[in-house]
């Protein structure tokens, strides 16, 4: 891991209810962290916080204290589809860069104290590589491990339910991370099951795949969700109607996302880490 990717920072622009010491704003008040008000001892009795100044100036002669505000963890869940579609690979490998993605996100967790879960799906959960929430170092780097040398070949997506319903509970931080070639059903299914939670969908998407293949030519092209091949003459309205119905299917799957989810984050060939790092901090204040 380069020094760009332990750069990697989230933030959350919502409050946690962890008791758990941490790095994010909570619904807690505490004895250390950022002052949040002053109040009569009898609502906080903790005389070691007490507000002389304040305390004389009150009009109804009442002893106050300065009350502070807890930073408290988050649970961060990362979900991976491991879909056949995944094994694509043209100008990148997307088990690699999700797998890097996963590894940066552990390391920032470690470094706030927050747990880490990775949950691989494809039609069903993949209980083989499923981690649960833990803060073991160990536990992250192994699974992590695992998942860089899946070689997807199951179809569908369907898995996202059954993962969805596994971190089911308390609001967690949620990386949905797929190629999102998906049916709007399933697209809707995540978004149920997801809906209580803090998604930030991140999409694969290689270049190869539609966008940069030739304008003629003959292909031969196979569909890795079916194993179907097919000899296909290419054209540019051949390509350009492709490429409509690919906005087309993503248009909806992102409408779909976005009534509940943040702003998908598309990586395109690399990571920028740094523009990741913007998109994930905007917004979370």
């Amino acid at each position: 891991m380069n020094d760009t990717q332990r750069d990697l920072a989230y933030a959350i622009p919502w409050r946690t209810s962890s008791v758990r010491m941490g790095a994010h704003k909570s619904y807690l008040s505490g004895g250390a962290g950022l002052f949040r008000d002053i109040v009569p001892l009898t609502t906080y009795p903790d005389p070691r916080r007490l507000a002389i100044r304040a305390s004389l100036n009150d009009p109804f002669e009442r002893l106050l204290v300065r009350r502070a505000e807890q930073l408290s963890t988050i649970d961060v869940a990362v979900l991976v589809d491991v879909s056949a579609s995944i094994s694509f690979e043209g100008r990148i490998n997307k088990i690699a860069i999700a797998s890097d993605l996963a590894e940066a996100l552990a390391v920032c967790t470690e470094r706030t104290g927050d747990t880490f879960a990775l949950l691989p799906f494809d039609d069903k959960l993949r209980q083989d590589l499923v981690l649960w929430r833990t803060l073991s170092r160990a536990a992250h780097r192994g699974a992590i491990e695992s998942l860089r040398r899946t070689i997807p070949h199951r179809a569908g997506s369907e898995g996202i339910a059954e993962a969805g319903a596994a971190i089911a509970g308390s609001r967690k931080l949620v990386f949905l991370i797929s190629d999102f070639l998906w049916s709007e059903e399933t697209a809707r299914t995540a978004a149920d099951v997801l809906s209580f939670h803090d998604v930030v969908p991140v999409e694969l998407r290689d270049s190869l795949e539609l966008e940069d293949l030739p304008r003629w030519g003959l292909l031969n092209l196979r569909d890795l969700e079916t194993g179907r091949q097919r000899l296909i003459a290419m054209r540019p309205s051949l390509k350009a109607r492709w490429l409509e119905l690919r906005r087309e299917q993503r248009d909806r799957i992102t409408r779909v996302l976005d009534a509940t989810s943040r702003e998908m984050f598309t990586i395109r060939d690399d990571i920028d880490w740094m523009r990741l790092t913007a998109h994930l901090l905007y917004g979370a204040t």
